[in-house]
């Protein structure tokens, strides 16, 4: 009997071992799995995308030779193709915004799914995203309502809108490698768009509308010009902004010199610059979208009417019919021909069938 009895409390000991040792490895998995994979720093200095671009809605990054965008073929969803165009493919059903791309990852703002999958009456949940660049391995740093966000060095500078448990504004900021909490900065409008270094530059919305710069190490803001600023692009030596104050007038900051000249007349509703020349929607009774060279000459209409989220590229510049917003356009910079991605539609058609017909199978 008592051999039995030996034998039974050797069993239950070893059970209640078993038992601990499982409990700690899911501990483990579970505290590796929320912090996700070790994300190595990126060098000083880097930015993920264009400022221009995020002002537009950060629907197109460039990353080393490829461009991130959302295509609005297949709802939104996250799409990588070649700068040229070529081996364009679906990466994520999500619907992106401010995408940014550093090192071996892209980030973006996930705002819903775009239901080509089946997923049209799944509630996905806003989220600031990481993936890797072929979109696999998401990992949720954020489930804070992002309006813009910008990657600077190894932090993600976004600025957030009212939620459930915010009031706006407010500005913050989320480590690239995630496991922290979101660090709020400031209780200010602050877009993080336009950044070199330890700068950001932004519009002082909340009062004086000036140029402001706002330093990443110190916390601490100046002003840079008291002017009525809007949107600034950093571009070169220069800011390029638009002035609501004084007609819509695109115009630019000088660095060299602290000068600041104005670019055109017209009311500008919203502008790009990049590769050497600026493009720019008008709006008013005769609305049109145009290009100029970077310093303000050799004005050209390219179309009437009203076009959105231009995006420039080391290839193409892209933008959206303001009346169609299920398509996407295309021009070379300092052409005056337009045409659609046919590239994203053709990829988006293929993913459309195959993922029909493969539910179809499933049904």
């Amino acid at each position: 009997m008592a051999k039995k009895n030996t034998t039974n409390k050797k069993s239950m000991i070893i059970a209640i071992i078993g038992m601990v040792i499982a409990v700690i490895i899911l501990v483990i998995i579970t505290v590796f799995s929320q912090r996700g994979e070790k994300v190595s720093d990126n060098p000083p200095g880097t930015i993920g995308a264009h400022s221009g671009n995020i002002n537009n809605g950060g629907i197109v990054c460039e990353h080393d030779g490829r461009i991130y965008f959302s295509n609005p073929y297949d709802g939104g969803a996250l799409y990588s193709m070649n700068i040229d165009e070529s081996d364009c493919k679906k990466i994520s059903t999500s619907v992106a915004s401010s995408i940014c791309a550093a090192g071996d990852y892209l980030y973006y703002f996930q705002s819903g799914s775009s239901g080509a999958t089946g997923l049209g009456g799944v509630r996905v949940p806003a989220s600031f995203i990481r993936c890797h660049l072929d979109g696999s391995k998401g990992y949720t740093l954020t489930r804070n309502v992002v309006v813009r966000a910008q990657v600077i060095d190894n932090y993600i500078y976004a600025e957030g809108t009212a939620d459930a448990t915010h009031d706006a504004p407010y500005f913050f900021r989320m480590s690239i490698a995630g496991g922290k909490e979101d660090e709020i900065l400031a209780k200010l409008s602050i877009n993080p768009a336009c950044a070199r270094g330890n700068t950001i530059y932004y519009a002082d919305t909340d009062t004086s509308r000036n140029l402001m710069a706002y330093n990443i190490q110190t916390g601490r803001t100046s002003t840079v010009i008291e002017d009525n600023v809007w949107n600034p692009v950093l571009y070169g030596d220069y800011i390029y902004y638009m002035a609501p104050g004084d007609g819509y007038q695109l115009r630019r900051y000088s660095f060299a010199d602290q000068s600041i000249e104005i670019l055109s007349n017209e009311k500008i509703e919203s502008f790009n610059v990049f590769g050497g020349y600026i493009y720019y929607q008008t709006f008013g009774d005769n609305a049109h979208l145009a290009f100029m060279d970077q310093n303000g000459g050799n004005v050209t209409v390219l179309s009437n009417g009203n076009y959105n989220s231009i995006s420039m590229t080391g290839g193409y510049v892209y933008f959206k019919d303001f009346w169609n917003e299920e398509a996407l356009y295309h021009t070379y910079p300092g052409s005056t021909s337009i045409e659609p991605v046919t590239a994203a539609s053709d990829a988006a058609l293929e993913n459309i069938k195959a993922e029909n017909e493969s539910k179809n199978k499933e049904e």
